[in-house]
């Protein structure tokens, strides 16, 4: 005999309602597109991000030196060839001459006293000139009696008198420059030496000095004699 059920299958309609319902689904969640999501995280403030430092400026590139022109490098070689052969010659054109220290210093005390009271005096080489201009005549006569002189009760010379003569001097000679005569006088002036036999030239400016500054030379010579009379008076 077959057992029946509890429950009729027109109950079985009903049974939904009485069951719990089921759980909602999950919700997918929607992607925001990038440039949305870029927007929103400018304006987001940043939390202790440290500060970054400002770039330096760029520094403005040196400007180089202009190099000097050829022409400029020219110029100034030229100006030192220029000059350093014009300050030779000046020097070499510097005659000298000795004299006797008198002679020196009746030279020096007379330029000295031209330039005190006309404000600019004679140079050495100036005076040389004018002393052997005004006593030229003189200056020719006594250069060749000193060549023909012979000695005494001799009938030949013995001494060659064409060559340059020692001079005797009681002190040591003193070297004067002939400042102010130009190249072509000094050549007359070395012509003269040979023309009037004089033997030398510091022995024709020696004698023309002497007669051209006798005076001078007097007046030193009498107050070199007078302080040496009082020095050995003190004595």
């Amino acid at each position: 005999m077959a057992r029946k059920g509890a429950f009729k299958e027109d109950d079985l309609g009903d049974i939904d309602d009485l069951l719990p319902p089921p759980p909602p689904a999950p919700v997918a969640a929607v992607a925001q597109p990038p440039s949305v999501a870029a927007d929103l995280s400018l304006h987001e403030p940043a939390v202790d991000e440290p500060a970054q430092p400002l770039p330096a400026p760029p520094k403005a590139p040196r400007k180089a030196a202009a190099p000097k022109s050829a022409a400029a490098g020219t110029d100034t070689s030229a100006k030192r060839t220029r000059t350093t052969p014009a300050r030779a010659r000046a020097v070499q054109t510097i005659a000298e001459a000795h004299v006797a220290a008198r002679v020196a210093e009746a030279l020096r005390h007379l330029t000295h006293s031209e330039k005190q009271q006309r404000g600019k005096g004679r140079s050495y080489g100036e005076v040389v000139l004018d002393a052997i201009e005004e006593h030229e005549t003189e200056l020719r006569q006594h250069f060749q009696e000193l060549v023909n002189a012979k000695p005494s009760g001799r009938l030949f010379s013995r001494v060659d008198q064409t060559r340059p003569r020692r001079r005797r001097h009681t002190e040591p000679p003193v070297k004067i420059p002939l400042a102010g005569i130009i190249a072509p006088d000094i050549q007359l002036l070395d012509n003269l030496v040979d023309e009037w036999q004089a033997g030398s030239r510091s022995a024709l400016v020696d004698e023309a000095l002497k007669r051209y500054l006798a005076e001078e030379i007097a007046a030193l010579t009498i107050e070199g004699e007078i302080h040496e009379d009082e020095m050995e008076t003190s004595d």
